[in-house]
């Protein structure tokens, strides 16, 4: 992404809120884990580190994804998550996704039936 700008980070994580629902929280959380840590991994967020020092961000196989091309975009995207999920009511991103998923639990009996 050249030039780097919030509006395009919003747009994937406008997709994401929409796209996985009831487990957005988890997408950005490790979204959030991977930009710290550039490392290729598979899972809810696959991270492709490019030999330039980029890296490819994607929430799932049908996701163009986001490039993060390095460290310093990498620091204003992790800084971008943590004001707008944590603001001034968490300490933190862990404890962001730690309400998220309590939340999610609290919800499981009326959205999937049970209890």
């Amino acid at each position: 992404m050249s030039p780097w700008t919030l509006d395009e980070v919003d747009r994937w994580l406008g997709w994401i809120h929409q796209r996985h629902n009831e487990f957005d929280y988890r997408y950005i959380y490790l979204a959030y884990l991977a930009a710290g840590v550039p490392v290729a991994r598979q899972g809810e967020i696959t991270v492709t580190v490019h030999p330039d020092g980029s890296c490819l961000l994607r929430a799932g196989a049908d996701d163009r994804g986001l490039v993060l091309a390095g460290d310093q975009e990498r620091e204003r995207f992790a800084e971008h998550l943590r004001r707008r999920y944590c603001g001034d009511r968490y300490p933190s991103m862990r404890a962001w996704e730690t309400a998220q998923h309590e939340d999610f639990l609290d919800e499981v009996p009326w959205r999937f039936g049970g209890r």
